[in-house]
């Protein structure tokens, strides 16, 4: 299958709120582009301004009607979601580098469910700090996961995250920071499931932004079909393989085929 990514124009945009203090924004930008030009993108970066970071994600969108998906980089989550909103108003397709640590994240967790042969639905899972990926909710329920509970650092002096946890399956657990998670006696624990790295999620990147850009408005079923066919094809415990052609046109293919053959239709 030829791989269509030299027709699609991607805009790398970014406020820099999630750099390293001293980063230079326009490198970070133009090295990201780089990369999806090697890949056969046709790309360009714009800063986003901080102090007015709406406005200029609305102006932005609204004058750069000849790009086909915007990737918003290194921008905080609460920012990032405003981004969205503005530019998504605009009628633009929207990938943040959380979506591709949500994909990898969720396609883990499949990957391991299907290992242990745990049923997907009944399953309970807790999700610790969902603040550092926000849409990891819905899109943990668009992958058919039906027993969830959410946990954050600042519930542990009245409910500690070992209580939370003692009967769950899995504690997917996205602290930036994470502690080690405690087991109580005679109790085995849950499977843990780190939050994964940026440069290990990015190879998803090629194929979600032909995927969206073709199937724009719904995001969160494109980023299903892709933890699908990741958990069907990944090796457990092992990284992604390299962004190439293959793997960008096996997602691109796994999003038109669920796109167009939702469940139970």
């Amino acid at each position: 299958m030829k791989s269509t990514s030299a027709s699609r124009r991607i805009l790398v945009v970014s406020d820099g709120s999630r750099l390293p203090r001293g980063s230079e924004l326009s490198a970070v930008l133009a090295g990201q582009a780089h990369r999806l030009e090697d890949l056969g993108f046709d790309t360009s970066t714009a800063q986003l301004r901080a102090g007015d970071l709406v406005a200029s994600a609305h102006t932005l969108g609204a004058v750069r009607g000849d790009v086909s998906a915007f990737y918003l980089v290194h921008t905080e989550a609460d920012q990032a979601w405003r981004v969205r909103q503005a530019l998504e108003h605009t009628g633009h397709v929207v990938v943040t580098d959380d979506d591709l640590r949500a994909v990898v994240a969720a396609a883990h967790l499949l990957t391991e469910l299907h290992r242990r042969k745990w049923a997907i639905d009944r399953s309970a899972v807790v999700v610790a700090d969902s603040d550092e990926l926000p849409a990891i909710g819905a899109l943990l329920t668009a992958i058919g996961i039906r027993n969830m509970v959410f946990w954050r650092q600042a519930d542990a002096p009245a409910v500690p995250l070992e209580q939370v946890t003692q009967d769950a399956a899995v504690l997917l657990d996205l602290r930036a920071a994470p502690a080690p998670h405690p087991r109580a006696e005679g109790h085995d624990g849950p499977l843990v499931i780190r939050l994964p790295a940026l440069a290990d999620a990015l190879p998803v990147l090629p194929g979600l932004l032909i995927a969206l850009s073709e199937r724009a408005g719904r995001p969160q079923t494109v980023l299903a079909a892709t933890a699908h066919l990741l958990a069907t094809t990944a090796v457990p415990g092992m990284p992604l393989a390299a962004p190439g052609t293959a793997l960008t046109d096996e997602i691109a293919w796994a999003a038109r085929q669920t796109l167009s053959h939702p469940p139970g239709l």
